[in-house]
């Protein structure tokens, strides 16, 4: 398939957000679960950020409290794990939300990803709307959803329920190398959502789990990873 000018720039900016989300999740967690083991707050410094004639300071004394509270209360939840699931949740459904937006890349992603099952492919896209609907109306941990955010997307799917379901095995795209050491169900994505369960005050987990949610959005990386090297060639 040849892609236009327009198509290209956008699948490499959205490949290359979504690449940069994933590298964020990864070291973004890292870092919180190295300070819960080690106390840090002695490294703590004043860091100036240039920009050119300016300098932004991020302060010792903000750094060395946060650091040291990590430490000493590695037990309890901490802020950073929420804040960085949900960017890079927000992040990476906002980035192939505008992709998909591009009809060459929705042929795409309905050739080389679901193999031309229109319905498989229609319900993923389903999904990144929900997740990045959801995603861009909430700032809170714990996201709660209002039955009004949802009365366009329901109106348009006239109250059905969205579907889905992937199986690494059974696609174009290979195992991702987090399932070797896990079982089988890391291998799969369920995903279901009911409209009718959706009321003011219901939280998200309660319509897809942190967990799955996890899994679709690694499967939206994964996707856009297999679409870079089937175009390699058209891409350079």
């Amino acid at each position: 398939m040849i892609m236009n000018h327009k198509a290209k720039k956008i699948f490499v900016d959205s490949r290359e957000t979504i690449l940069m989300y994933y590298r964020y999740l990864h070291l973004g967690l890292f870092y919180p679960q190295i300070s819960k083991n080690e106390d840090l707050s002695c490294k703590s410094k004043n860091i100036s950020i240039d920009f050119g004639a300016n300098k932004y300071l991020l302060r010792k004394d903000i750094i060395k409290s946060s650091l040291k509270d990590m430490y000493e209360k590695s037990q309890s939840p901490d802020f950073f794990f929420h804040l960085i699931l949900n960017n890079y949740i927000r992040g990476t459904t906002m980035a192939l939300f505008e992709a998909l937006k591009e009809e060459e890349i929705k042929k795409l992603f309905l050739e080389h990803i679901f193999e031309n099952d229109k319905e498989a492919r229609d319900n993923f896209h389903e999904v990144v709307r929900f997740i990045r609907h959801t995603f861009s109306h909430n700032i809170r941990d714990r996201i709660e959803l209002r039955k009004k955010d949802y009365e366009g997307m329901m109106k348009r799917l006239k109250g059905k329920s969205i579907n889905f379901f992937f199986d690494y095995t059974k696609s174009p795209i290979l195992i991702p190398i987090n399932s070797i050491p896990i079982n089988r169900e890391y291998h799969t994505i369920k995903i279901d959502i009911d409209f009718n369960k959706i009321k003011d005050g219901v939280a998200y987990t309660d319509i897809i789990s942190e967990y799955q949610t996890l899994l679709f959005i690694e499967l939206c990386y994964n996707c856009m990873e297999h679409l870079k090297d089937k175009l390699k060639d058209k891409l350079g």
